[in-house]
């Protein structure tokens, strides 16, 4: 099957900053075996000659809508637009990807072919690979107790199907119908965990469908950091977005043992590597990073 199918839908694009990632981005949805009614690309703002692109593209193809925004929202914020701009198009599913996930030619045909087996469903992806091997940090499952999150294991992605939890925007298909009952993503949220939290939201409506055979490749580089790992700034989203979701979706139980978590496992480490000083360093950076974190999450999120 190639070109027309019975349900129409929308791709939102994501990009900062990744030229030569997007164009081939772009491309891999055009190659669609099954058409998209539009693209939407919201551009957070790049710097890298991104935008002259994506409105030299919209020129020649009314297939395209752009939105450049005024600065970098990061993905959660990023996504809650153009979701936004998707519902204003009368399509009946919305798929979500970063600039750099490259969908096989047949990666929606074989979403939606699967999906009339399963109609309840409203909530779908594939499988993400990274250098050609699944990367299983994208499809997940929730503890019963304590609102963890685990990879599924290989074995899964050997059926036909299977159920998760969790599904990162790398290649998540969603009915238009589902998105207007669960709203937008936090765009506060900046980076990290807004997949997540959405996905309780989701999970809350629709069962998480994952086709196997539909296959994307993400295009991202696997940094093997040293041991003990040094923080960065995104950690600070981790930890203080990990927080906020639990406060808005989790029990007074799960809220302990994510505490517990965090300090065992980030506030406990950090602590003892200052001790030792561990690679020679002083590890303030890092304590001051979860400090401001949990500080930051008990904020207002609106």
């Amino acid at each position: 099957m190639s070109g027309e199918m019975d349900e129409s839908y929308v791709v939102v694009i994501v990009t900062y900053n990744r030229i030569k990632l997007l164009k081939e981005c772009m491309e891999c949805v055009v190659r669609q075996s099954v058409k998209p009614k539009r693209v939407i690309v919201i551009d957070n703002a790049s710097s890298d000659g991104t935008a002259t692109l994506l409105d030299e593209t919209a020129a020649k193809d009314k297939l395209w809508k752009i939105c450049h925004c005024e600065q970098n929202h990061g993905g959660a914020g990023g996504f809650a637009r153009g979701i936004e701009e998707a519902l204003q198009i009368e399509a009946d599913w919305v798929l979500v990807i970063d600039d750099d996930a490259m969908l096989e030619t047949t990666y929606v045909e074989k979403l939606l072919e699967k999906q009339k087996e399963y109609p309840m469903c409203k909530a779908l992806a594939g499988t993400v690979q990274t250098a050609g091997k699944i990367d299983l940090f994208h499809r997940r499952d929730r503890s019963r107790i304590g609102m963890f999150f685990r990879k599924k294991k290989k074995e899964e992605y050997e059926k036909e199907i299977f159920f998760c939890d969790m599904a990162s925007f790398c290649g998540l298909c969603l009915s238009a119908g589902l998105l207007r009952e669960i709203g937008l993503p936090h765009a506060e949220y900046f980076i990290w965990h807004d997949d997540t939290e959405y996905s309780i939201r989701i999970r809350k409506h629709s069962r998480i469908m994952v086709v196997p055979e539909a296959v994307l490749e993400h295009k991202t580089v696997l940094v093997q950091g040293k041991h003990p790992r040094r923080y960065t700034d995104k950690d600070y989203y981790a930890i203080r977005n990990r927080i906020r979701y639990l406060r808005e979706h989790g029990t007074s139980v799960d809220i302990l043992l994510n505490r517990v978590d965090i300090f065992l496992r980030m506030q406990l480490r950090n602590w003892l590597f200052s001790v030792w000083r561990a690679d020679g360093y002083d590890w303030q950076k890092e304590k001051e990073i979860v400090k401001r974190a949990i500080e930051d999450s008990k904020g207002d999120m609106t």
